[in-house]
């Protein structure tokens, strides 16, 4: 994989500016929400192509198109650009040192001062809002029913702000078996849950049928296997 530069706060505060700056009637999400839906994305068992990842960053109706008004052609190259770097620099630091960086807000309390205990993991919900925005809108890692899939999201699923019964119920239940004693802890259990994820969804993708000739294979212009005694190219090859 071609290394790029990995983005300085500089960048990231760039990300949120520009997402900030696309007009109505798109609904862009932030730079912590982005970065859990790109973690979502590449964890997946399929390559998706930019063009099926990108619309989903800008809301329900679609990518904006360059140019029109209340967004440049130049500020929509220079997202793209750092979204992609963003996707890179993840997949890149699963890949060889099945770690990253998420990008979670610090949360302070009503004196501006480092939240303690549950409240310090709310910016952990925004990032895995993002990621369970991704698996929204490509559901083939959960359809894939892959082992260990399901316990690797309850364990994600257990910091969304937004939970149904069930997941309230899982979260419980993981609180109570696997309490996380602060923020680092919960960030490296997440990162860990999503490498984990990554290297299943990688190893279904890569997965590769083998498939066993009946016939040695032929060159174009040798003898058809099928004794007709015209060439190859012209008998069973002309389809």
């Amino acid at each position: 994989m071609k290394k790029t530069p990995a983005l300085t706060d500089a960048d990231i505060n760039e990300i949120d500016e520009l997402l900030a700056a696309v007009p109505a009637p798109f609904e862009t999400v932030d730079a912590v929400i982005l970065d859990g839906y790109l973690a979502g994305v590449l964890v997946q068992p399929v390559l998706l192509d930019p063009e099926d990842w990108l619309p989903p960053i800008f809301g329900t109706d679609g990518m904006p198109e360059p140019g029109i008004e209340g967004w440049s052609e130049a500020q929509h190259d220079r997202l793209i650009s750092l979204i992609t770097r963003r996707k890179d620099e993840i997949l890149r630091g699963i890949l060889e040192d099945g770690w990253f960086d998420p990008i979670v807000p610090m949360i302070e309390d009503d004196d501006g001062k480092p939240a303690e205990g549950k409240d310090a993991l709310e910016g952990i919900g925004y990032w895995a809002a993002g990621f369970e925005w991704a698996l929204a809108n490509f559901p083939q890692l959960e359809e894939a029913a892959l082992a260990g899939v399901p316990d690797l999201l309850d364990s994600i699923w257990r910091h969304l702000p937004d939970q149904d019964e069930t997941q309230q119920a899982m979260t419980k239940a993981l609180d109570e078996e696997h309490p996380l004693k602060g923020i680092d802890e919960a960030i490296e259990a997440l990162v860990f849950d999503v490498v984990d994820l990554a290297q299943i969804g990688l190893a279904e993708s890569h997965k590769v049928e083998t498939v066993i000739r009946e016939h040695p294979k032929l060159g174009r212009n040798d003898p058809c296997h099928c004794g007709s005694g015209k060439k190859y190219k012209n008998c069973h090859g002309a389809n």
